[in-house]
């Protein structure tokens, strides 16, 4: 794949991954006009389960895909067989765990829920996290094909699908929250049954082998953990905040987590199209250095962009509203700061993966979790969501720094220092500079010039492109 053809691709990758995690937005105002707030703890409750039990039926297979393809490109009959070993493991052993859940379902929920018939929702939940899985492996084989625009497309009839049935029980049949959680199943139907249409391709009955489950699990199941302690992360801290310091606080940190989270989602999309393209070259010389100088320059762009996401989000939300959370920005900018961290680990772990030994990575991660937890226990009475977000920058720091270096044991990266020297120094200026101007319209001005200015001042001091970095972009703009 040409840098060219690479950059298309994470771009339209990003767009389709920000069309996933823009359903909840959409979707919110119907949520809120329609749903009483008990009705919503109940969604909130059950799609937690939810997604728990979707990142368990994935078994982490949709990167093992990924990364098993390029032992078998030059044999794609045996990646059908591989691919058709784990589809069908996939439906027999997630019938078996649906027989299992449906069987205890009753006590789990009581531990959690009053006054609600569980059976009216069951049906839905369990349905839901089945159907779940199938599509996203479709979303794999777009990306290990580097079919950008299909895997674009995939994630918009998704959206609309899925806009169109919850609007449907919640707005027209007024079925409140267990609309919601129909509304969910029904949407993945046609999904569940486009994919199942679209592996007519790479399904086959021959040669299924024990062998490839076995070594797809002993990849997949380490990072099924890793989903689910990603998962258990986010809701320890829900959980913390709202016991600790009540609902108010929960509200505040729920929306500068979702604006951070615009980072993480650059990361992750960016992650979408690196991963398949690095596993396919990653046998050449010059990948080593290539990938170094991606993370470089992927880490400096993040830090500008959650510099600029500093400046200007006081401005948006004063523009829309908002100005009853303007205490965000009291803390929102360590908390964009230990985003940067989370969003390049996602395009580091792939050395690891590359080396097939993936036990270290949840590993890793929980003893990132497992401190985070402890440190925002100890301190969050004290310095409250302030606290909270420099002990993110902390434990993301470590689980990024630690990943890297485990990383480099099995697939050795040069990352120039000037890069990561030249995003510290851009970080330190504009965000010291930061704190001691205000929100008036003349500082909204000069932040943004000192952020120019900075960015410029190091590019002409520093040499933060190589040679052959630049010879690049000057042909690109000659060509322009």
């Amino acid at each position: 794949m040409k840098n060219s053809s690479l950059t298309k691709n994470i771009s339209l990758y990003t767009v389709g991954q920000f069309l996933a995690q823009a359903l909840s937005f959409a979707l919110l105002p119907i949520y809120i006009n329609k749903l009483s707030v008990s009705e919503y703890g109940v969604v909130a409750v059950f799609m937690a389960v939810g997604t728990f039990l979707n990142a368990i039926m994935q078994y982490g297979f949709s990167p093992t895909l990924l990364r098993y393809y390029f032992d078998f490109k030059d044999d794609p009959k045996k990646f059908n067989s591989l691919f058709s070993t784990l589809i069908l493991f996939l439906v027999a052993g997630n019938i078996a765990i649906l027989a299992i859940l449906y069987l205890i379902h009753n006590y789990v929920y009581e531990l959690s829920i009053s006054g609600v018939e569980v059976s009216d929702y069951i049906y839905y939940v369990l349905g839901y996290s089945f159907l779940f899985t199938f599509p996203l492996l479709n979303l794999s084989l777009f990306r290990i094909k580097g079919k950008a625009k299909e895997y674009l497309f995939f994630n918009i009839t998704q959206f609309f699908i899925s806009l169109g049935v919850i609007y449907y029980f919640v707005v027209i049949n007024e079925e409140g929250a267990l609309g919601k959680i129909k509304g969910d199943f029904w949407a993945r139907v046609p999904l569940f049954l486009i994919s199942f249409f679209l592996y007519k391709r790479y399904f086959t009955l021959k040669n299924l082998k024990a062998s490839y489950l076995k070594a797809s699990l002993r990849f997949g199941i380490p990072l099924m953990l890793q989903s689910l302690l990603w998962w258990g992360l986010y809701r320890l801290d829900y959980f913390l905040i709202e016991n600790q310091l009540g609902s108010d606080y929960l509200g505040l940190y729920n929306l500068s987590f979702q604006v951070s989270f615009v980072i993480i989602t650059v990361g992750i999309s960016f992650s979408l199209g690196w991963t398949p393209h690095f596993f396919s070259i990653a046998d050449k010389k010059s990948t080593p250095r290539l990938y170094g100088n991606i993370i470089g320059n992927y880490i400096a762009f993040i830090t500008v962009a959650c510099i600029f996401i500093q400046i200007v989000g006081y401005h948006v939300f004063n523009v829309i509203g908002g100005q009853k959370y303007f205490e965000i920005f009291t803390f929102l900018p360590w908390l964009l700061v230990g985003a940067i961290f989370q969003s390049s680990y996602y395009l580091i772990h792939q050395t690891i993966q590359y080396s097939r030994k993936t036990c270290s990575i949840p590993l890793i991660l929980g003893l990132g979790i497992l401190a985070s937890f402890i440190l925002e226990y100890v301190f969050i009475k004290e310095y409250k969501l302030f606290g909270i977000s420099i002990i993110k920058i902390l434990t993301f720091g470590f689980v990024f720094i630690l990943t890297f270096y485990v990383g480099q044991k099995h697939y050795k990266i040069r990352v120039p220092r000037v890069k990561i020297i030249s995003a510290i120094i851009i970080l330190a200026v504009n965000f010291g500079i930061g704190f001691f101007l205000d929100y008036e319209l003349s500082d909204f001005i000069i932040k943004l010039l000192i952020l120019l200015s900075s960015i410029v001042i190091v590019l002409y001091f520093l040499p933060f492109f190589s040679l052959r970095e630049k010879s690049i972009l000057f042909k690109k703009l000659k060509l322009r």
